[in-house]
């Protein structure tokens, strides 16, 4: 919705001649509804859309671990600033993205139109200005590839990268079939390298049939996935990290309360260890463990060495 929005807008101001509508695709990683509306919704704005294939450069990325970031600035930004290097490059970050809380609405060559806006204020633009644009359905707040989902370093595309891809697009084609709408709703991947554990959070709760339906469409499909957990009670999560991420309260914190609490559908707790892998440049949840006390789990740092860690496939 924020990029229909802003092309949107640059219509209004610069009229057809003046604006290329470009679409980044995924590849595996972009949800099917998403590459049939980038299809649809420029042309009915009189474009072409102009699409750039850019899985590669997303599986290099996030080779060393979960990374939006710097994925947003070197496999999309930095793709279309090779591609159109004398463009403007117009985005859609606003309030409720990490771009539009820490970021510069104007910064080498990239314009943020809607950078002071909340994301309530997104909407009601969008719809004064009559856009209807469906979302995906993994959330009410942000949406975004499937490869976000990958809570572990996609070494292999065909392992780790077809589980993610594949588990959350057969999550979304269920509750479509059914009619069931939901404000949160993906698969986390997580666990060793040599392991698929797939966590599968939906909100509100699927009822005791519909959880088993899926649990059987899930096991019956054929996915790289070693495991089910659908979990009732809060999450204790196991994440091994780089020194530069367990040595700072800041950037745990924005771990836990930016990425991974708001893609879960319950508590989560967190013990934290310590990476002696230089490659690991981010964190990997090797493990999640249901737990039924809701009371806080204090932060445990550990120092553990490359032998150790290779019994976890890092």
């Amino acid at each position: 919705m924020d990029s229909s929005l802003v092309l949107w807008l640059a219509l209004q101001a610069k009229g057809s001649r003046g604006v290329l509508a470009v679409h980044l695709d995924w590849g595996l990683y972009t949800y099917s509804s998403v590459r049939e509306k980038v299809q649809s919704f420029p042309r009915d704005l009189g474009l072409e859309p102009c699409i750039i294939s850019s899985q590669g450069e997303l599986e290099a990325v996030l080779k060393r671990g979960p990374a939006c970031n710097r994925c947003t600035r070197q496999a999309k930004l930095g793709r279309l600033k090779k591609h159109f290097p004398e463009a403007l490059i117009l985005t859609g970050a606003n309030r409720s993205d990490s771009w539009g809380q820490r970021g510069e609405p104007l910064m080498n060559g990239i314009f943020a139109p809607l950078f002071a806006l909340e994301k309530a204020e997104v909407r009601l633009l969008a719809a004064e200005a009559g856009l209807q644009v469906l979302p995906v359905g993994e959330s009410d707040r942000r949406e975004g590839c499937k490869a976000k989902h990958l809570l572990k370093p996609l070494v292999t595309p065909d392992f780790h990268g077809r589980a993610v891809a594949q588990a959350n697009e057969m999550l979304l084609s269920f509750l479509a079939e059914r009619r069931i709408l939901c404000r949160l709703a993906n698969v986390k991947i997580l666990g060793p390298l040599s392991e698929n554990i797939a966590v599968v959070n939906i909100l509100p709760p699927l009822g005791e049939q519909e959880e088993e339906a899926l649990r059987i469409s899930f096991q019956g499909a054929g996915l790289p996935i070693d495991s089910f957990l659908f979990p009732h009670h809060p999450l204790a999560l196991t994440v091994v990290a780089s020194p530069a991420l367990t040595s700072d309260t800041h950037a745990r914190t924005a771990v836990e309360d930016g990425i991974l609490r708001p893609g879960f559908a319950v508590p989560l707790h967190f013990r934290w260890l310590r990476s002696g892998n230089k490659r690991l440049g981010s964190f990997h949840v090797v493990e999640a463990e249901e737990i039924e006390a809701c009371s806080p789990l204090p932060h445990l740092l550990f120092m553990t060495s490359s032998s150790s860690l290779d019994a976890t496939g890092l």
